[in-house]
């Protein structure tokens, strides 16, 4: 995902919050998007998740 889409996706990434079911998911939604935010800070960036 490159910082275009990181930027994309973080609109959509907090609708998710509300369809998170505990803390450990919130945590983990939290962490995601850290990632996609530094990504779309940084011009030429991209996120490479396990299994891509």
């Amino acid at each position: 995902m490159h910082e275009q889409a990181a930027a994309a996706a973080l609109k959509e990434i907090h609708g998710l919050r509300r369809s998170c079911a505990d803390e450990r998911q919130l945590a983990a939604l939290g962490d995601l998007t850290t990632m996609m935010e530094e990504c779309a800070a940084t011009p030429g960036s991209y996120l490479w998740f396990a299994g891509d």
